[in-house]
């Protein structure tokens, strides 16, 4: 008796089971499961600079740089001569009217180039006022741009409102020298 209890139960068990599977199933082959490709980001506010151009790998075909502004958030773009986005990265900020002021190629050896990209992080204006700015590289190396490496650097400049209307700036200046005379520059 135990045994036909045992076996009615394991059959009736079956049958949800196979519901499940079957549900499962008709899923996989209705595509249903299959992962759907990434919509694009519908923004509210979009905000681009001017396309600029600059000859990143010395091929004598020019490549484009821009910021684009998305919802209050910056990113760094570079395309190759035909538009397609070769490198896109997202640059921290920390209040309003941040941008990028000054970009520079630099050869730092002969197999590696850099980017040099000054970027004013915007200001906070509730309590106290506070601002700055950052650094960031683009290393090329070899004038490969496919191999393009971009890092996130110190800040270079900060200014801030201390208690009891006392105000300071820190800057800092930004060189390429070689001290150690081999070839590379720090």
């Amino acid at each position: 008796m135990k045994a036909l209890c045992l076996f009615f139960a394991l059959f009736v068990a079956s049958f949800s089971v196979s519901a499940q599977d079957e549900r499962y199933f008709r899923r996989i082959y209705s595509g249903e499961l299959r992962e759907k490709p990434a919509k694009p980001k519908n923004y509210k506010i979009v905000a681009k600079s001017p396309n600029y151009r600059i000859d990143l790998n010395r091929d004598g075909i020019s490549e484009i740089i821009k910021t684009v502004n998305r919802d209050g958030t910056d990113y760094f773009i570079i395309r190759d001569h035909f538009g397609r986005t070769i490198l896109e990265r997202k640059l921290s900020t920390i209040g309003s009217d941040s941008t990028i002021y000054k970009v520079q190629l630099k050869t730092i050896s002969k197999t590696t180039d850099a980017l040099i990209i000054h970027f004013y992080e915007g200001a906070i204006e509730s309590t106290k006022f506070e601002a700055q700015a950052r650094l960031y590289f683009i290393t090329i190396p070899n004038r490969e741009l496919k191999k393009m490496h971009f890092y996130q650097g110190p800040h270079i400049f900060h200014e801030s409102e201390k208690l009891f209307d006392k105000y300071f700036v820190k800057r800092f200046s930004v060189n390429t020298l070689d001290y150690n005379s081999d070839g590379i520059k720090e």
